[in-house]
């Protein structure tokens, strides 16, 4: 099932971005340096890399970004640095 990718600046000095993922009622985190965010997205996503640029572009003006249809594996989350999230209920 695809996900929601939300990514935003967290801190400008170290540079830092938090990635959350959202499958409907469950979401994951991680945090990463600016290296880490582009080494995710270009290598760890299944987004083309026009896809993967225009997030990193949107990323560094605004300081964040989003994209709706994403698919990474739940089972490979943990093994990727993400973890979950309490939930609302």
């Amino acid at each position: 099932m695809p996900g929601t990718l939300h990514i935003f600046r967290l801190k400008t000095d170290p540079l830092q971005y938090q990635v959350d993922y959202n499958l409907g009622d469950r979401s994951y985190m991680q945090v990463f340096d600016a290296a880490g965010v582009e080494e995710f997205l270009r290598h760890n996503t299944p987004l083309p890399a026009g896809e993967a640029n225009s997030l990193l572009d949107e990323l560094r003006f605004s300081g964040h970004t989003s994209e709706s249809v994403v698919e990474l594996p739940e089972s490979h989350l943990a093994v990727m640095g993400f973890t979950e999230s309490p939930s609302d209920k």
